[in-house]
């Protein structure tokens, strides 16, 4: 009997010994794609995190609400904290995220960046948005919004402004009225790119045309 192994054998061996080896090699930031080391540098909430985040759509909304009257769900493993600072332009509010270095210039020049925590949420369409809910304010308003998006995470629900108490109140749907959400497949950093680089509402230099206009250097 010959002791060559055979091809199949000696394939699998392979293929196991190659596994082992790779799920010993720690997860480096060089091993990231743009999308994740860029968006793990802007998180505040995993300050110094290094390794791939946790985890189609060619854009992601970014609303200070979801859609009035619409039930939605929200994302359980979604939470990123980021610094935003708020722009009007006509009758809308946008936001736009902040790079850690261009923090103390926007301070310099006069504009506050303020944390934000990030919740997806998607509706029974399969409409998604994100929605954030500033962390360094006690006002009901925004407190009550986030225990909506929290949740949110349970079951199906919907705000509404309860203006006697200046907050939100929260209507969940009938138990079994719409089927459980479906999420896009984008990991964190994508969704990230989606919702504000590709709109240019990401703050990273003082060439930015935001920034220039707050520091009256537009031509």
């Amino acid at each position: 009997m010959s002791s060559t192994k055979k091809p199949e054998l000696a394939t699998i061996e392979r293929d196991q010994q190659q596994e082992s080896t790779s799920k010993s090699e720690p997860v480096t930031e060089e091993m990231l794609d743009a999308d994740e080391a860029e968006f793990n540098k802007l998180r505040r909430d995993l300050p110094g995190v290094k390794g791939a985040s946790a985890a189609g759509i060619v854009t992601v909304t970014v609303a200070k609400n979801p859609v009035k009257n619409e039930f939605f769900r929200t994302h359980p493993d979604f939470h990123p904290e980021v610094l935003l600072v708020q722009h009007e332009e006509g009758m809308e509010k946008e936001f736009y995220a902040v790079d850690i270095d261009m923090e103390a210039p926007l301070k310099g020049i006069g504009i506050d960046c303020i944390k934000h925590r990030l919740y997806m949420i998607v509706t029974p369409r399969g409409g998604v948005r994100i929605i954030p809910i500033s962390c360094e304010s006690d006002n009901e308003w925004v407190r009550t919004k986030e225990i909506a998006m929290l949740d949110g995470e349970k079951r199906w629900v919907r705000i509404y402004s309860d203006r006697e108490n200046t907050s939100y109140k929260v209507y969940p749907a009938p138990h079994d009225r719409f089927a459980d959400p479906i999420w896009p497949d984008l990991k964190p950093g994508k969704i990230f790119r989606l919702a504000f680089r590709d709109k240019g509402r990401l703050i990273d230099s003082p060439e930015h045309p935001l920034f220039k206009k707050w520091a009256a250097r537009e031509r």
